[in-house]
């Protein structure tokens, strides 16, 4: 994390390029208002990802990713076997990993483990 702020910073000190949004168009109307500029930005930003997702799911693949897991994998898998493993395999594992503050889908980071 600390090395990817040292190169964004390092790469925006090169370009300091400062721009100036005096209006925008907002449903065919001009805006000059900084606060309603600002407003219509933070909303718009703030529920991309969440506008994207849900493009995603309506598209034609299915409506969500637990569908589509049920649709191509209807049976059970026959093949899996668990293997014994101990607490101490565990503790090794984790003892082994990196401290770091970026997490997984499960959003936990090794730091807490």
């Amino acid at each position: 994390m600390k090395t990817t702020w040292n190169i964004i910073r390092k790469e925006t000190s090169k370009l300091n390029n400062e721009v100036n949004i005096n209006s925008i168009r907002i449903n065919d109307q001009v805006v000059y208002n900084q606060i309603t500029i600002a407003n219509k930005f933070n909303s718009y930003f703030s529920n991309i990802a969440g506008n994207i997702s849900n493009k995603r799911i309506n598209e034609k693949e299915g409506a969500s990713p637990i569908q589509n897991l049920l649709k191509y994998f209807n049976q059970p898998f026959k093949d899996i076997r668990w293997l014994y493993i101990s607490a101490k395999e565990i503790n090794k594992i984790i003892d082994s990993m990196s401290d770091k503050n970026s997490s997984g889908f499960d959003e936990i980071t090794t730091k807490i483990i």
